[in-house]
């Protein structure tokens, strides 16, 4: 079932304008803090299901806003029906701690949220999560570790934000094994810019016939980011052509992707040997080591984020024009992932691909895949 958004102009979108949803002091003044005016297009088509009490899924592009798109409804049910608990999963702890500060900005004084992450003190984290606490936010196995110590009762919405590597954890089975449960009666919401077969399995098994869809065809993958591919005849050669690139564009941000840890590690020492300050987001640093590695890099004082898929899921630093793919994405839909922290907001970016000749099939079956073109750099 499509869920139809509120039929509004252009000029007239308002939060107010959604049925049911009341934009509260709070509400206004983060709004207003990220320079956010009106509702995008899969905020309007989702919040007034989520409102509503029903299981949606919201599927749309990176970088159009789906994160408010649940969290606002969420965090308004929490405010009409206070005896209930909001659960959001994330499979990333840089995404929970994302999502954890934007509830932070936009919830009610008095509600009470917690983060439960992987890299977080496991005692301490336990301990801040009370029987008033109204919306955990986290990874699944530490979620999951709070079921079992049934410190998680009353529970009534469930997100699972990026739903396939979150169904395809080790956690999995806890985790369907809850849902399954007959009371209490669950509301869940899944969010993503794409949806496996672990996620589409899980939407007909457990979301029922009436779930609500709601799919935003546009995205800034087709209308604000250029794709272009920079040559290279060897992999050797890698090196020097980033730099260079890096130099002679005057990237001032640039978000890099290397999957390999050596090779992340190498590029460390390299970029900075180079004169590129460079900082990195990977799952060998510690959690302080991250948090400093990007507040370093949104302050502008470093100019490469190097980082992998798993560590930049949901990672949204604002004015990024550069994704740049020292390693070509192992799919499509990774592609989607790592492009989409540009071009976000409404804003425009780049996303460009280092590649030799030997990655040229892999090249073309990403352009097949997903309708776009990569305009081979300096040509």
């Amino acid at each position: 079932m499509l869920w139809q958004p509120v039929d509004a102009p252009e000029t007239n979108r308002s939060f107010s304008a959604i049925p049911g949803f009341v934009v509260t002091d709070e509400i206004a003044a983060a709004l207003e803090k990220d320079r956010i005016t009106s509702p995008t297009d899969v905020q309007l088509a989702a919040m007034e299901p989520i409102l509503a009490g029903r299981n949606v899924v919201i599927e749309s592009g990176t970088g159009t806003g789906k994160t408010l798109a649940y969290l606002l409804p969420i965090l308004q049910r929490l405010r009409d029906y206070p005896e209930s608990r909001a659960v959001c999963f994330a499979p990333a702890t840089e995404l929970a701690v994302q999502t954890s500060r934007v509830s932070e900005r936009y919830r009610d004084k008095e509600l009470k949220t917690a983060a439960l992450v992987a890299t977080g003190n496991q005692r301490l984290q336990a301990s801040r999560l009370e029987k008033s606490t109204r919306l955990i936010i986290g990874t699944p196995g530490r979620i999951l570790e709070m079921y079992e110590k049934r410190k998680l009762k009353g529970v009534g919405m469930i997100v699972l934000d990026e739903p396939e590597p979150v169904l395809s954890s080790r956690d999995a089975g806890y985790l369907v094994e809850i849902i399954s449960r007959p009371e209490p009666k669950l509301q869940l919401v899944l969010v993503g810019a794409t949806f496996g077969s672990q996620s589409e399995r899980f939407i007909r098994e457990f979301m029922g016939p009436e779930v609500v869809r709601t799919v935003v065809k546009a995205d800034p993958l087709h209308r604000q980011m250029t794709h272009r591919a920079v040559q290279v005849r060897q992999e050797g050669e890698k090196d020097f052509a980033l730099a260079r690139f890096i130099r002679g564009q005057q990237c001032d941000r640039a978000i890099v992707f290397v999957n390999q840890p050596n090779l992340l590690r190498h590029l460390y020492r390299y970029l900075n040997e180079e004169g590129i300050k460079t900082v990195t987001v990977s799952q060998e640093r510690t959690k302080l080591q991250r948090e400093q590695a990007l507040r370093e890099f949104a302050a502008g004082k470093a100019t490469v984020l190097l980082t992998n898929d798993q560590a930049a899921t949901g990672l949204d630093v604002a004015g990024i024009q550069w994704v740049l793919h020292y390693e070509l994405p192992s799919s499509a839909p990774a592609y989607v992932h790592r492009s989409g922290r540009t071009a976000r907001a409404g804003n425009t970016g780049n996303s460009v691909v280092f590649v030799t000749h030997s990655e040229q099939i892999p090249l073309q079956r990403i352009e097949k895949e997903l309708g776009i073109e990569f305009r081979v750099h300096g040509k």
